[in-house]
Formats: C-alpha cells, sequence, structure tokens
C-alpha cells in the first residue's frame, strides 16, 4: 500500500484510498494506480490555471441542434506552453512511476537506476524483452518524451508536433493520432492517453463553464461537449436513468438504454450484458453483436465525482479482460 505524507481533502483522501483497497485486492493494479496517483497533484495544479470559457445560450443551442458538440470548431483558450510541460511531466510519471510499482508488486522485477534515480534505458529494454509490461511502457513514455523535447532526431528539432495530436483528438481522429505514432516508432495507445490526460484539466474547466447549457436533446454516443467516447455508463438513481459519462471533461447525459452507443443499434435480439458474479448489482458491460464493442455500466445512486471517474474504470478492468476474451472492443477506431 502506497504511504502519504500531506493530508489531502476529504475528497482526494477518499479517492486515494480506493486506490489502495483496489491494488490490496488486486495488485496487477499497482502499476495504472501509480500513475494516477502520482499524476492526480500535477493534474489538479493545472486545472487551476486555466483560462475558463462559456458560449452564450442561442449558439450553444445552435451547435447541439446541427449535432455538434459545444467545444469542437471554438477558438479555445488553451495555454500550448504549460499543456506541453504537463504532457511531459505525465511520461516522466510513466517512466518513474511503473517500473518502481512493478518493483514493489513483484520482486523478481528488479530495477537498475541510474543516476539522477533515472531509470536505465537498457535495463528497461531489457525487462521489456523478459516480458515486463511496466520496463516496456516505460521506455516507450521515454520515447515520447524524447520525440516532443526534440532529442530523438538529428536536427534537434522536436519529432512530434503535439498541437497534431491535441487536434486529432479533438476531431475524435484516432485514426490519424495512430498514424503519427506508427510513422515515428511510437506506441500508439500510450500516446493516446498521455494527451487525453494533459488535456483534462482544460476541457474540465471548460465543461464547468457550460455547466448551464440543456443536454436533454442530445442522444449522441458522443459527448456533448468535447466529442470524445463515453468512458462509461451510469444507471442513476431510483429510476434507472442512463447516462453516459465523458472520461475527459467529466460531461454525463441522457442516452436510451436499449440502443448501441457506438453504433447506435437498436436490435434487441442483438444488445446483451455480462455481468460477473457477485457484482451483478454494480457492475456490468453491455455489448452490442452488430459492431461487437461495449461499454461499461456501473450502477449508482449520485453521479461519479469527475475525478473518480478513471478509478471506476480501474476497478473494472477484469471486465475490460472478459469483453476482450470474447472478441468485443471498447471502442472502435474513428
Amino acid at each position: 500500500m502506497a504511504t502519504r505524507q500531506a493530508k489531502a481533502d476529504p475528497q482526494t483522501e477518499a479517492l486515494l484510498k480506493r486506490l489502495d483497497d483496489l491494488v490490496e485486492r488486486w495488485p496487477d493494479l499497482a502499476e495504472p494506480a501509480a500513475f494516477y496517483r502520482a499524476a492526480l497533484p500535477a493534474l489538479r495544479a493545472a486545472q487551476k490555471n486555466i483560462e475558463p470559457f462559456t458560449l452564450d445560450a442561442e449558439a450553444a443551442k445552435r451547435k447541439l441542434e446541427s449535432g455538434l458538440p459545444l467545444l469542437v470548431g471554438e477558438d479555445l483558450p488553451l495555454d500550448v506552453e504549460a499543456t506541453r510541460d504537463l504532457f511531459l511531466r505525465l511520461c516522466r510519471i510513466v517512466e518513474n512511476t511503473a517500473p518502481e510499482e512493478a518493483k514493489a508488486s513483484r520482486p523478481g522485477w528488479g530495477l537498475r537506476l541510474a543516476k539522477r534515480g533515472q531509470p536505465d534505458s537498457l535495463k528497461l529494454i531489457e525487462q521489456a524483452r523478459n516480458g515486463n509490461g511496466a520496463a516496456l511502457r516505460a521506455a516507450a513514455a521515454g520515447q515520447i518524451r524524447r520525440a516532443v523535447e526534440g532529442k530523438g532526431g538529428t536536427s534537434g528539432r522536436p519529432l512530434l508536433d503535439l498541437s497534431t495530436i491535441w487536434a486529432a483528438l479533438a476531431l475524435g481522429d484516432w485514426r490519424r493520432l495512430e498514424l503519427i505514432a506508427t510513422s515515428l516508432k511510437l506506441d500508439a495507445e500510450l500516446l493516446r492517453l498521455l494527451a487525453q490526460n494533459s488535456l483534462k484539466p482544460a476541457m474540465r474547466v471548460w465543461a464547468q463553464g457550460l455547466k448551464n447549457v440543456d443536454l436533454d436533446d442530445w442522444r449522441r454516443g458522443q459527448c456533448p461537449l468535447c466529442g470524445s467516447p463515453p468512458l462509461l455508463t451510469e444507471i442513476q438513481g431510483k429510476e434507472g436513468e442512463r447516462r453516459l459519462r465523458c472520461g475527459v471533461c467529466g460531461a454525463s447525459w441522457h442516452y436510451p438504454r436499449l440502443q448501441c452507443v457506438l453504433c447506435n443499434n437498436q436490435n434487441y435480439k442483438q444488445l446483451g450484458y455480462i455481468t460477473v458474479e457477485g457484482e451483478e448489482e454494480k457492475y456490468s458491460l453491455q455489448t452490442c453483436d452488430a459492431c461487437r464493442g461495449y461499454l461499461k455500466v456501473v450502477v449508482t445512486y449520485d453521479p461519479i465525482p469527475v475525478a473518480q471517474l478513471p478509478v471506476e474504470d480501474l476497478a473494472t478492468l477484469h471486465l475490460d479482460l472478459i469483453a476482450a476474451e470474447r472478441e468485443y472492443t471498447r471502442a472502435p477506431a474513428r
């Protein structure tokens, strides 16, 4: 179990305790839990310096009626340098935290540190070849960081322009991001994760500026604010209303219960649920045999706090594994 030096606010304390409990129950979650625990202060600090954004009610209504998420296409006040710095900091967290957690949770996964406490890149590569996934991700994060810093090529200029990655995410263009990553021999999934997390502070502040916009008529499987695919479904309250939750900006919106979020399929014969014994009342997967996609379902009386969303996603990692075994995918690339 991780130790914490400073007393945090009650909400953060509850969140960190939840992480500790998850790792105690499932030691294999040590690495992703360590990343989130280490990243949380950086994400919260960044959020304090974000310039707010809002739209007037009429402009917001017109965009939603035309099927456009509210933040898409707007001249958003993104501090590019600060967001880039946060991205690089997140890279270093993966480089340094993941191997240490692997070392702590699996004694056979020793890690030799170079000077100044930095992971030894040759040792990381050696461990990755031996099946150490944490070392593999640490090495991949280092490659991504160097590409952004301009340390991966002969010119000294950045090989990776983060603006193109952020633009691809804003458009939901996963294929473009994947092509860029592949051309530079970078880990596309890790790049997406890091870029998405670097945008979260800004997206969440901007979402707060739009919290009074009426989203009741939005019936699409993408976030009405930032355009991201939903992280999970909540079945809320006594009425059991289905609400989709965005893992990037935290938005919540209504969606029909008997409809696939990914392909809009409404054929109930092709829609199903997967549950695990003992968790039926809390967690499940909604699956669609038309597109072979799935989405996690969490039953909750109150909406999950925004900062808690990735923790709930982590708590249900075993459902992702079950879905993969049955050849369902979480979200088809767009």
